[in-house]
């Protein structure tokens, strides 16, 4: 095992995975509190999500070849689904769904930000001289308020306030749609 814990390892080789090299600013701040925010689903099938995020725990493992019998990785295995590792699982969707309609690659930083757009989180990056700085306290509460509408789907019928805001008037209130559906709804309305 390394000197860091596994939690932290686990953050950093995520945060590896959304990084776009391209870009000067960086989100280390927000998605450290994504990272430490479970994930809770209420839609049939939305634990499917949960479980992308999951799978991303079982590579993580292979990769660095941690021992799965080692306590501290078997309490980092048994802890819940974060924000941040169902995000990352749902850009890898979307990059899966969308790689033969774009240029083939890894697009998932891409899909990552864009989910941060639609959430309107954003604006919630680091201070370009000192990443590390936390975020304000009135900046945390904005980013808990924009993380409990998405988790507790009170956004509105088109979707503003979650993952996938539609435009055109849905068919159904984008509440009670899974979010596997409300992404194909979306990818059909701007990427078709």
């Amino acid at each position: 095992m390394g000197k860091k814990p596994v939690k932290d390892d686990f953050f950093l080789w995520l945060y590896n995975i959304i990084r776009d090299k391209k870009r000067r600013q960086s989100y280390i701040q927000l998605c450290r509190l994504l990272y430490e925010k479970p994930f809770r689903w209420s839609v049939h099938n939305d634990d499917n999500r949960l479980e992308d995020g999951l799978t991303l725990r079982e590579t993580f493992i292979q990769e660095e070849d941690l021992d799965e019998g080692h306590l501290e990785v078997l309490y980092f295995l048994n802890k819940p689904c974060s924000v941040f590792e169902v995000l990352i699982g749902v850009a890898q969707r979307l990059n899966d769904t969308m790689y033969d309609l774009r240029d083939h690659g890894d697009h998932t930083p891409r899909w990552f930000n864009e989910l941060l757009v639609n959430l309107r989180l954003n604006e919630f990056i680091d201070k370009p001289d000192n990443k590390e700085e936390p975020l304000s306290p009135t900046d945390e509460c904005a980013i808990e308020e924009i993380v409990e509408t998405f988790l507790d789907r009170t956004y509105d019928f088109h979707g503003n306030g979650g993952l996938f805001p539609l435009k055109k008037r849905p068919l159904k209130d984008q509440q009670s749609v899974e979010i596997w559906y409300q992404m194909m709804a979306y990818l059909a309305e701007n990427y078709t």
